[in-house]
């Protein structure tokens, strides 16, 4: 039997304009659908151009990563709306929306969402530190095209720096639990500057590959590696064309002048002995070897971790690191969660009087129409020397009596937003658009 297609779910009651998030992450899809609906930059501004043609859709941001594809839209008219993002965003993947892999949120969970993820609270990744790139990439993108406008730039504004605050006031992001990182936070325990070393990796699947990313990333002075494989070797030098490959049979001539060994091999006996290593740190009295062995079974012997001046960590003191690191990580979310809150408040306050700008327009074209009013009636019964002090002081009343209303109308919380709006527009008699009193 057919799963019914899911629908928008309600909105809550509030009064229009209204958020809205349609998306799908790691934690809704599968690596497959997500895979189908990842977007590069060109896509994405194809795409961006694409809904401006639908007005419907308002205001719209997209955001596309490795494990999340997000439209944020300021819809004019929500069902609609939700259809057509559902449409143009997940066309590759239908089954996304009939499998019900996505998620929806509006208002208050659309914008908790987006600070959340520029936070690094929703990544796979705890505190992932690229996201908050992405995020700020995206909204210029948004921007350069014109498909966001004043609200979904100030809640981008507002999302990028909950995450900036979350990185600077926190350590969400400190420490690596990634174990690529963990090579990066060891080597640096050793050396000072990453820049000034060189890295020999024997591998070259995709575990060599995990590590070789952050060393090269870091901007480690040179890094090779060597593998039996040749396809596997133009496969890597593909991918990190930055490496460069030595021979296997040449390995303990390259481990001589390097400062940092990966060994990531799937041979099922040590690649690396105590004996040839001890020569080779012969040839470099006195220079420290960093030795980290992925290899299950090991590739390093375990005897060499007794040569001198050699440092040598396996798979386990690694986890090790990652573990504590997580859980330093995890300890912060209470205090993200803080910002994200605070930056939240800032901005719904500012949305909420951005709502009540028509009404705080409208009173005080009513006050100053009345003003005028009334000054052109009292002018004559004063001499002409003291009208122009009239006209000041008529101006200052006003201002002074319609400023703790307009105040109000601006910075009213959630909950009596719409109930004070409605009641300013009963007190001061203001009608309907046009209605004011003339």
């Amino acid at each position: 039997m057919a799963r019914p297609v899911p629908v928008a779910p309600p909105l809550p009651a509030t009064a229009e304009p209204s958020l809205m998030v349609v998306g799908v992450d790691y934690q809704s899809a599968p690596l497959e659908l997500r895979e189908k609906v990842a977007l590069s930059t060109a896509e994405t501004e194809e795409l961006l151009r694409s809904c401006k043609e639908h007005p419907e859709l308002g205001e719209i941001y997209l955001l596309s990563t490795c494990n999340r594809t997000e439209a944020y839209l300021l819809p004019r008219e929500k069902e609609r709306a939700f259809r057509r993002a559902m449409e143009l965003t997940f066309r590759k993947a239908p089954e996304i929306e009939t499998g019900g892999h996505f998620f929806v949120h509006h208002d208050r969970e659309a914008a908790r969402r987006l600070m959340a993820v520029a936070a690094g609270l929703e990544s796979m990744v705890l505190g992932e530190p690229e996201i908050l790139g992405q995020v700020k990439h995206a909204a210029e993108l948004a921007e350069a095209v014109g498909s966001s406008g004043v609200v979904v730039k100030r809640l981008a504004r507002a999302s990028v720096r909950a995450g900036g605050r979350a990185r600077a006031e926190t350590a969400i992001n400190a420490g690596a639990i990634s174990f690529g990182y963990a090579i990066v936070d060891v080597a640096r325990q050793i050396f000072s500057r990453l820049e000034r070393h060189s890295v020999l990796i024997l591998g070259a699947g995709e575990m060599a590959a995990t590590a070789a990313r952050p060393l090269l990333e870091k901007g480690v002075l040179r890094l090779r590696f060597a593998n039996r494989d040749p396809a596997r070797a133009r496969a890597f030098l593909e991918e990190l064309p930055a490496a460069e490959h030595v021979p296997f049979d040449q390995r303990y001539a390259a481990l001589a002048d390097s400062d940092v060994l990966v060994a990531a091999t799937a041979a099922g006996d040590p690649v690396i002995r105590p004996v040839e290593t001890e020569q080779a740190m012969r040839r470099r009295p006195g220079t420290p070897l960093l030795a980290v062995d992925l290899g299950v079974p090991r590739n390093v012997d375990p005897a060499v971790g007794r040569v001198e001046n050699v440092f040598l960590h396996d798979l386990d003191s690694l986890q090790q690191l990652v573990d504590r690191n997580l859980a330093r990580r995890r300890a912060e979310i209470p205090r993200v969660q803080e910002i994200v809150g605070e930056e939240l408040r800032c901005f719904l306050a500012w949305y909420q009087g951005l709502r009540a700008e028509p009404m705080v327009a409208r009173l005080q074209r009513q006050g100053e129409t009345i003003r005028r009013r009334e000054l052109e009636a009292a002018r004559g019964r004063f001499p002409p020397e003291v009208h122009e002090d009239l006209e000041k002081l008529s101006r200052a009343l006003v201002r002074k009596l319609l400023h703790h209303p307009s105040q109000q109308l601006r910075t009213s919380g959630d909950a009596d937003h719409l109930a004070r709006i409605e009641l300013a527009r009963q007190l001061f008699q203001l009608g309907d658009e046009g209605e004011e009193e003339r």
